[in-house]
């Protein structure tokens, strides 16, 4: 009856066997087919059939058949078709069977005991009857013939003999058949001769005619398994055999050829102590001649074996400790005792292969912390935070037993550490586009799973939180809304990131906040453009002023702070009479030669004001309209003094109106346009070249007293280019009356120097005229 001690009542078998024998005895001369056992197997439940299987046999051997179903319950085992059996190589084989029952199963084991048979055997080949022989009759006489061979030899000596006397052949005492010493006659030819040999048993007393020798003595550890060789006895001689005198023993036998005594069976001293000293009494004799023999005493000695190692409790430990486990800190008792000797000494060590090495130590059959059982760690979180050990308990036995105690320690992390800030201060270029990253601010945690941290905006001041964005989980600044910085308006902004850890606890609610104050720096760029206030200028100047004094100085800015402002003269400058030395404009030398170079009296100046020398860069343009007032330097060679009357300036007003034709009319027009003024320029074109000298003097008087009206700039510079033409070509074609004028000594009153070509040149003052010297 089995109990079960968890619900403390009585279970019953459901597999019920009837006849198992435990031990069946079979002599090694069974033939194949022969019964082994029979018996019976039932289920407890006769609802149920069992099914019987053979489980293994040992040693593995193909000689015993399946079980064989005989009627309901009742089993056969048998001999298989291969059996061979023989106590010399195998005296002992151990059967398992499995009986189930509706998904129950039982097991039982069945021991087949082979002893040696006591009785001759001859092989297949004895009997020469049976297997035909033809012998010429010329053979030499002696001739060996045949052999008789046994399958099964006896222990006692053999005689062999022939048992119809009439045949001519001979036989040895070893069995061997052996043409006639006198040969065969000519009337044996063609004949068939029939004969049995037999082989016969004799007794006799070995030790009367046997020289006694000396013992020897060997020791052997217990349940090493059958068929060991123990120990080889040796005899000089020629045909030797070797045979176990006494006493009579299944448990040791010998090789006949070879004098190696083996164990027949495993020499276990707790089933049978009389195993401890046995003494076998060892013959060895000629084949040829038995009573040629000789004794040797063999002392056999089984020596216990320590077969089973310490039993530990528990067989396997397993736990789960947080990484801060103090070092020292013990673990586990074991509690092991040793079942071959309770009272010996047991030592325990930690196996070599710790995985990390000397993680733990053992201090008597205490488990002990060693090192630091840290987490955090790339090693560590490869392993799956686990430690493997093994604890080897060793005992005193010959030979020393030791049981191992595997040993798996599953760490929990412990949130130890905070996150830490790695950097404070960053730098946006106040041009920095919509989502563009400028920096990062993530920390570090030195708790496992390294750096896992949650990153957040907590404080800002006014306006920062719409103007910035962190990561959540990188920790990457980035800014929001397109051009939303401007340096000019706000150099420096401050916020509180937080950086909350994750996953760094076997509880996820213990997390660790670090808060950092971080300031990000605006980088000034170039995104402005100067500004000129008033963006136009108009001054009124001598064409004698001095280059020393400026006519204007520009009142420009930028409101970048690094920006260098650059003024050049881009447009209106004619022949360069103006220039820029920074933001003032100061004059060059003006000429109003009418025979040479005649200056525009208005100059429509157009500065460029750039704020740098690189790009970026950004430019503004300003106005700046002079007027020239010409103002002639002379000798005088009188006292007498010249007054100009300036002229009121003439206002003009221009009228623009709208008008909308159809296409063709305006296709028309155009044309109709195009060819009345290729006549009119023909037209000019000949009335220009027909004038006399004295009337292209009129328009160059004429024009120099032109009003210095602002509004008819554009005007005026026509006219005074086409003067300025007409004053520096050289006439070939005066006429008398303009020769003699200008010859006219008395009509110069000036001499003066042309502050461009550098010629000298007589003047006029009262008419203006002038004439090159």
């Amino acid at each position: 009856m089995l109990w079960d001690l968890h619900s403390l009542t009585a279970v019953f078998p459901v597999v019920v066997l009837d006849g198992v024998p435990r031990t069946v005895w079979l002599e090694d001369s069974a033939t194949p087919g022969t019964i082994v056992a029979n018996f019976t197997v039932q289920c407890a439940n006769s609802s149920f059939t069992a099914n019987v299987i053979q489980k293994n046999i040992s040693p593995m051997t193909s000689f015993f058949n399946q079980p064989n179903i005989l009627s309901d319950g009742n089993y056969q085992v048998s001999l298989g078709p291969s059996a061979a059996l023989d106590a010399k190589q195998v005296s002992l084989y151990v059967l398992t069977y499995s009986a189930h029952c509706a998904g129950e199963s039982d097991e039982f084991q069945l021991f087949i005991r082979v002893t040696p048979a006591d009785k001759l055997e001859c092989s297949s080949r004895s009997g020469i009857g049976r297997v035909p022989l033809q012998v010429p009759e010329d053979i030499t006489p002696g001739t060996y013939i045949y052999r008789l061979v046994l399958k099964r030899r006896g222990t006692s000596m053999l005689n062999f003999a022939i048992e119809n006397t009439s045949l001519p052949f001979e036989i040895t005492p070893d069995g061997i058949v052996r043409a006639p010493a006198a040969g065969f006659s000519h009337e044996q030819a063609s004949k068939v001769a029939h004969g049995n040999l037999q082989a016969q048993k004799e007794e006799f007393i070995l030790f009367s005619s046997c020289y006694r020798e000396s013992s020897v003595t060997k020791s052997i550890s217990e349940n090493t398994g059958p068929l060991q060789e123990i120990i080889q006895v040796r005899a000089s001689g020629e045909n030797v055999l070797y045979q176990i005198i006494s006493p009579s023993t299944n448990y040791f036998t010998i090789v006949p050829e070879t004098g190696v005594i083996k164990n027949t069976y495993n020499l276990d001293l707790k089933r049978n102590p009389s195993l401890a000293e046995t003494q076998l009494l060892v013959k060895a004799y000629n084949k040829l001649h038995p009573s040629d023999c000789a004794t040797i005493m063999v002392n056999i000695t089984v020596k216990q074996n320590n077969l089973e190692g310490p039993l530990c409790s528990p067989a396997v430990f397993v736990t789960n400790i947080p990484e801060t486990i103090p070092i020292g800190r013990t673990l586990l008792t074991l509690s092991c005792n040793d079942p071959e000797d309770g009272n010996s000494s047991l030592h325990y060590q930690m196996e070599d292969a710790q995985s990390p090495l000397y993680s733990f130590q053992m201090e008597g059959p205490n488990l002990q912390v060693n090192t630091t059982l840290d987490c955090d760690s790339a090693v560590m979180a490869s392993l799956s935070f686990q430690y493997r050990a093994a604890i080897l308990v060793r005992d005193n036995g010959s030979p020393p037993r030791t049981t191992r105690v595997p040993v798996l320690v599953t760490v929990s992390p412990v949130n130890e550490y905070a996150p830490e800030c790695l950097q404070r201060f960053f730098s946006v270029p106040e041009n920095a586009g919509f989502g563009e990253v400028f920096g990062n601010a993530s920390g570090t945690d030195r708790d496992y799973p390294f750096n896992n941290i949650e990153y957040s905006i907590l404080g800002a001041e006014a306006g920062a939180p719409t103007l910035f964005y962190i990561g959540r989980r990188t920790g990457q600044l980035h800014v929001l809304g397109p051009g939303p910085l401007d340096y000019e308006e706000k150099k420096a902004y401050h916020l509180t990131i937080s950086l909350k850890d994750l996953d760094n606890d076997a509880n996820p609610n213990i997390q660790m906040t670090t808060l950092c104050n971080i300031t990000i720096n605006v980088q000034d760029m170039n995104d402005n453009r100067p500004v000129c206030d008033p963006p136009f200028y108009e001054r009124s100047i001598y064409s004698t002023q001095a280059r020393t004094i400026s006519v204007v100085q520009l009142a420009c800015t930028d409101k970048d702070e690094r920006s260098e402002l650059i003024y050049n003269i881009v447009g209106g400058n004619t022949n360069g009479r103006f220039r820029m030395d920074g933001n003032r404009l100061f004059p060059n030398t003006f000429s109003y030669n009418h025979d040479g170079i005649f200056d525009p009296l208005t100059f429509e100046l157009l500065v460029q004001v750039t704020d740098s020398h690189s790009i970026p860069r950004f430019s503004t343009t300003a106005v700046i309209l002079v007027h020239v007032i010409p103002w002639t330097t002379t000798v005088p060679t009188t006292t007498t003094t010249t007054t100009t009357v300036p002229k009121e300036p003439i206002i003009l007003h221009k009228t623009e109106e709208y008008w909308a034709p159809d296409p063709w009319f305006v296709v028309v027009i155009t044309l109709t346009g195009v060819l009345l003024l290729s006549a009119l320029g023909l037209l000019f074109w000949q009335f220009c070249w027909r004038k006399t000298p004295g009337e292209m003097s009129k328009p160059l008087l004429q024009n120099k007293e032109a009003p210095l009206d602002p509004s008819l700039t554009f005007c005026r510079a026509k006219g005074l280019e086409r003067n300025y033409i007409m004053a520096e070509e050289p006439s070939k074609k005066k006429g008398k009356e303009s020769t003699e004028v200008l010859s006219l000594p008395h009509q110069f009153d000036g001499r003066a120097q042309d502050p461009v070509t550098g010629q000298y040149y007589l003047f006029d003052s009262s008419t203006g005229a002038r004439r090159w010297v």
